[in-house]
């Protein structure tokens, strides 16, 4: 009878170990695949981000794409760099990352707030810029910028 009893109870065990073994989920935080995704969509396969002939830059819904002309921007893990850009708007490089778990939200340099949105080869960031350039009045700067880049 404890023969019966102890075999019993080790499949019991057995099975009760088995089952917690087969609960474990192993699958990814669903989270983590979403920022990755968005990291990846970014860095655009290394390519950088340009206006092109159909990109746009608008400053408060006014076009100032020509005072952007030639403009160049390459993101990489969690920094970037820029070519032909007015300094206050975007620095020529420097770093960012996601606002939280949010993939549609980034922080430039620290503090400034980018809202980023993409499909296919388009990435439109849309932010609010301060500051002023040398000898430039304050106004001439300040204010929400919508980049409309292409993958170039």
């Amino acid at each position: 009878m404890t023969y019966i009893k102890n075999t019993i109870t080790i499949v019991l065990l057995s099975s009760l170990l088995f089952c917690a073994g087969c609960s474990k989920d192993d699958s990814p935080d669903p989270k983590v695949v979403a920022l990755n995704k968005q990291l990846e969509a970014l860095m655009n396969e290394g390519s950088s981000w340009v206006l092109g002939s159909t990109g746009s830059v608008i400053k408060d819904d006014i076009d100032v794409s020509s005072q952007f002309t030639g403009f160049n921007l390459t993101i990489g893990n969690k920094t970037y760099t820029t070519q032909n850009s007015l300094g206050h708007v975007w620095k020529t490089s420097g770093t960012w990352d996601f606002q939280g778990d949010n993939i549609n939200q980034i922080v430039r340099d620290g503090s400034v707030a980018v809202s980023v949105s993409h499909d296919d080869n388009n990435l439109t960031l849309t932010f609010v810029a301060g500051g002023k350039s040398e000898g430039a009045r304050v106004n001439s700067i300040s204010g929400e910028y919508v980049f409309n880049l292409v993958s170039e």
